[in-house]
């Protein structure tokens, strides 16, 4: 959390905000400036935010590192994958309430891999 303090943006009032996988980060992100945000930092229940922990450590296991390509149904795996993310920012919206504007940004990563390949 040290880098988070270091590279804040102080003149941003983090308003408006994203919900948004990606490796070793909090999934919710300010949406005017992209900073990332602390999920502490949100009146969320433990279960959600266990939920949200898990969420992200799934990210990107659509794709095989080892050899930069597509795992075998990555497609339809990165698809559950934000279908899970549209359910979590359901809970987030109904734990929050309104004075949280917040928005979904799936992952498209799947379909980068997809496309180098054809």
């Amino acid at each position: 959390m040290f880098f988070k303090k270091l590279w804040s943006n102080k003149n941003c009032k983090h308003d408006t905000y994203k919900l948004e996988a990606d490796f070793s980060t909090d999934p919710i992100w300010c949406n005017k400036c992209g900073e990332n945000l602390d999920i502490e930092d949100f009146s969320l229940s433990n279960i959600l935010q266990e939920e949200l922990e898990c969420w992200v450590s799934d990210y990107g296991d659509w794709i095989d590192f080892g050899n930069d390509s597509l795992n075998e149904k990555g497609i339809e795996m990165e698809n559950e994958h934000n279908k899970k993310g549209l359910e979590l920012l359901r809970k987030i919206k109904e734990e929050l309430g309104v004075d949280y504007p917040i928005i979904f940004s799936p992952s498209t990563s799947g379909e980068l891999y997809q496309g180098v390949k054809k």
